[in-house]
């Protein structure tokens, strides 16, 4: 509403400058036509005087007895002889070097020391050069000055306000739908962008400046909103790569603590292993101490195997890499791992591809994938369910599932399953290394793992390793 009283005012003051100068422009017509109307009176009475003095035979020098003697005011019009350069009664009421032409009628306006505006028309006598001295001096007040003046304020002030009311009333409706409000929104909306809300578009439906700075602000926002997301994702990718550096680090320092650990207590173990194994050995013995050696045979075994792990995960080695036949090292995995899947009570198939496969791999790391994605389906699934492998092949790899049906992986655990010393399974049952150093042989391999699981529906992880230009051969493999 300011900027639009701003523009009444701006416009009231061109408007008042215009009907001034009409109203001067108007003033000034109106005294021309008085000064015109004057002069024809004069004009006419100097035809008059003219044939008087012509029938009468009157001289030029004889016209001022003529007019001393007719002199008097009729209807406010005083007419009398004058000479140009004459002295006292006969000198004319405008200073002579004002007339501008002796033979010419003279028409002023000026005003008497009374401040009574009056007209002044000097006419000559005759075209004669005995008369050029001699004019005829008509004088009248002008009455209608103050009239004239007035009626031309009247009007100006009548224009002025009629004009100043109808702009106002529309510069006061225009101002404010079609600039107070877009202003508004205007100005909301950028109050809003200072608050981080780059939604609720403006709508100016206009095609002037303020409509285009609409659309401009629209679209900045659109633009901001966009690399306000691009940013945050950006922010949470790095967050998410810092925190996985530190867990990284962490598991790094666990993973050499781990080691050194392991490494500590495989002397130990042995030891015990030893001992046990002599006293189950020992005739003298009786069948409770054979059987609480047998036991700590058992665990120290399995204490060592979880070492073993430990240090096959910390040393990380590298893959001895031969051409090796893919069908074999799956048919004896599986054929190894069957009395684990019978004592579960869990059915172990496999199918495989009748054509050989053979890829550049370390044998004896594919069968420890291969097992540890089998013992860990066979762990998942209950009696009665079944743990099947498969082997296919396309152009470039070759393709390895082991798929069960049993207990699945949550949506939440799936993302964390490759993480080392992650595991659902409860205490005493797993390291939580099996499947991060399958992941890690994959990897060493070029290959890659990936996982599909449902919770309660069971589980398929699918390895895909590269085969050689020549992988694919006809024939029996040895």
């Amino acid at each position: 509403m300011r900027l639009a009283a701003k523009l009444v005012l701006l416009f009231l003051i061109g408007v008042l400058l215009i009907v001034g100068l009409f109203s001067y422009l108007t003033i000034q017509a109106n005294q021309r036509l008085a000064i015109d109307e004057h002069q024809r009176y004069a004009q006419d009475l100097a035809a008059t005087l003219r044939s008087t003095m012509a029938e009468q035979d009157i001289q030029p020098h004889e016209l001022d007895r003529y007019l001393m003697q007719s002199t008097r005011v009729v209807q406010h019009v005083r007419v009398r002889w004058v000479e140009l350069y004459g002295q006292g009664e006969r000198s004319p009421s405008i200073p002579v070097e004002t007339i501008l032409a002796q033979r010419e009628i003279t028409t002023f306006s000026r005003s008497d020391p009374a401040g009574q505006r009056h007209f002044y028309t000097y006419l000559p006598v005759s075209d004669s050069e005995d008369a050029a001295a001699g004019h005829i001096e008509v004088a009248a007040p002008d009455t209608s000055a103050q009239q004239r003046w007035e009626q031309s304020l009247f009007s100006s002030l009548m224009a002025l306000a009629g004009v100043a009311t109808l702009s106002a009333v529309v510069i006061l409706i225009g101002g404010v739908t079609m600039v107070g409000k877009p202003l508004n929104q205007l100005i909301s909306k950028v109050h809003r962008v200072g608050e981080g809300d780059f939604d609720h578009p403006v709508n100016i439906r206009s095609g002037d400046e303020l409509g285009r700075l609409g659309a401009a602000l629209n679209q900045m926002c659109d633009q901001l909103s966009v690399q306000r997301d691009q940013l945050r994702s950006e922010t949470a990718s790095r967050v998410e790569a810092v925190e996985q550096l530190r867990h990284a680090d962490r598991l790094g320092t666990a993973g050499r603590l781990a080691a050194g650990i392991a490494h500590e207590i495989g002397t130990p173990l042995n030891v015990v292993i030893g001992r046990a194994q002599l006293i189950q050995r020992d005739e003298q013995a009786s069948e409770q101490v054979k059987n609480d050696a047998e036991v700590i045979v058992s665990e120290a075994q399995r204490i060592t195997g979880i070492v073993r792990e430990l240090l096959d995960f910390t040393r990380g080695r590298k893959p001895d890499c031969t051409m090796q036949s893919i069908n074999e090292l799956v048919r004896s995995t599986v054929d190894l791992m069957q009395p684990m899947a019978n004592k579960q009570q869990v059915r172990l198939t496999q199918d495989l591809t009748k054509t050989p496969v053979l890829a550049p791999v370390d044998g004896q790391q594919i069968r420890q994938l291969l097992t540890n994605l089998i013992v860990n389906a066979i762990q998942s699934s209950e009696a009665g369910c079944t743990v099947n492998v498969t082997l296919t092949t396309n152009d470039q790899d070759c393709v390895i599932r082991v798929a069960d049906n049993g207990s699945g992986i949550s949506r939440d655990d799936i993302d964390h399953i490759f993480e080392p010393f992650f595991t659902t399974k409860d205490v005493g049952e797993g390291t939580g290394l099996g499947l991060s150093i399958s992941h890690g042989i994959v990897r060493e391999h070029d290959g890659r793992i990936d996982v599909d699981s449902e919770l309660g529906k069971g589980s398929q992880f699918t390895v895909t390793l590269p085969l050689s230009s020549s992988s694919r051969t006809e024939g029996t493999v040895t």
